[in-house]
């Protein structure tokens, strides 16, 4: 179990009592994991003695480390209160999300570009923080350095740029590749999953 003094290091200062609140009652595994492509964090159910476990990745800035732990331990909660397996990101689980991030908004926790934008997302939770394009616009701003995204990524519709030029709207996977509008000439190009993007507000 991580040590909850640890969490110093990934986590904005305000949220440090709410988090130690929270996890009062709770017995589960808590790791801090490298960069994964496929996700920020995830929960396992207990199994037999295996406590429950969350992975949260480390590299994330505090308030992109905070949102993704509180929506891994939202998923525990409901585990808890239903003991049954629910739809991963169902109305329980968007539920549990949102009263959590509220209480964390009501409590000061974020800087006004994200709490402004995360009381949008709390209305209705995605199922990860990257499909809301809004969201990953601002947290990105707070990251220390650039966090590479890939149009693999990003869900359809958004807007992207590649090398801060041109902006495309991301479309249909044509295998490998998307086919994505130009806004400026409304003309479609295929563009590689593996392209490295900058997401723009549409």
């Amino acid at each position: 179990m991580l040590v909850f003094q640890e969490l110093h290091n990934y986590l904005p200062e305000p949220s440090l009592p709410i988090i130690e609140k929270w996890f009062a009652d709770y017995s589960f595994n808590l790791k801090i994991t490298k960069k994964r492509q496929t996700k920020l964090g995830d929960f396992r159910v207990k199994h037999r003695s295996v406590k429950h476990q969350i992975t949260v990745n480390g590299n994330l800035n505090p308030y992109s480390f905070l949102i993704t732990l509180t929506h891994e331990f939202a998923h525990l909660l409901v585990w808890e209160n239903y003991k049954k397996r629910l739809q991963p990101h169902g109305s329980e689980w968007k539920n549990q999300f949102s009263a959590l991030l509220m209480e964390l908004i009501i409590n000061q926790v974020f800087p006004e570009d994200i709490k402004n934008v995360l009381i949008e997302h709390a209305k209705n939770p995605a199922a990860s923080s990257v499909r809301d394009v809004a969201l990953t616009v601002v947290l990105n701003k707070y990251n220390p350095e650039k966090e590479i995204i890939y149009l693999s990524e990003i869900p359809l519709g958004a807007h992207f740029s590649i090398h801060n030029k041109r902006v495309f709207a991301k479309g249909e996977k044509r295998r490998t590749r998307y086919l994505c509008k130009e806004i400026a000439s409304n003309k479609q190009y295929l563009v590689h999953g593996s392209a490295e993007v900058v997401l723009v507000d549409n």
